[in-house]
Formats: structure tokens, C-alpha cells, sequence
């Protein structure tokens, strides 16, 4: 089984448990998080959705992801 992003199950606890901070600013994420901009959002480091590997999926905060692009 996979998420809305077609990440397998297996690969997002895996990811989940690596990033327990943003890889852009090193921010740790809370639970819940303090505010929409805080959360956990999925990055593709290659900006390629059909691209789904442990090296390019990683975490960072929903601000910094879309300060990203």
C-alpha cells in the first residue's frame, strides 16, 4: 500500500524515522506541529514525482518547502 504521493508504506516509515528534522533548516518536528508552516512535508530532492527512492524523498517543514522552489 502507498500514500497519496505513491510512497510504499514500508518506504515512509523509514523516511519518517531518518528525518526527525527538516533537512533544509534542521528545525526537529513536533507533534502535532506548532503551526501549519512547522509540519512535515515530503520533498523530492530531484524534482521528479516518479522518482521514489530513500535518496530522493526526505522530510522538511511545509515553510521551508515552499520557500524552496
Amino acid at each position: 500500500m502507498s500514500n497519496r504521493w505513491n510512497i510504499s508504506e514500508w518506504l515512509e516509515q523509514e523516511i519518517r524515522v531518518r528525518d526527525v528534522a527538516c533537512v533544509y533548516c534542521g528545525v526537529a518536528f513536533t507533534t502535532p506541529p506548532v503551526n501549519r508552516k512547522s509540519a512535515a512535508s515530503w520533498e523530492h530532492i530531484i524534482n521528479d514525482a516518479k522518482f521514489i527512492t530513500r535518496e530522493n524523498i526526505a522530510l522538511c517543514r511545509v515553510g521551508c518547502n515552499a520557500s524552496n522552489g
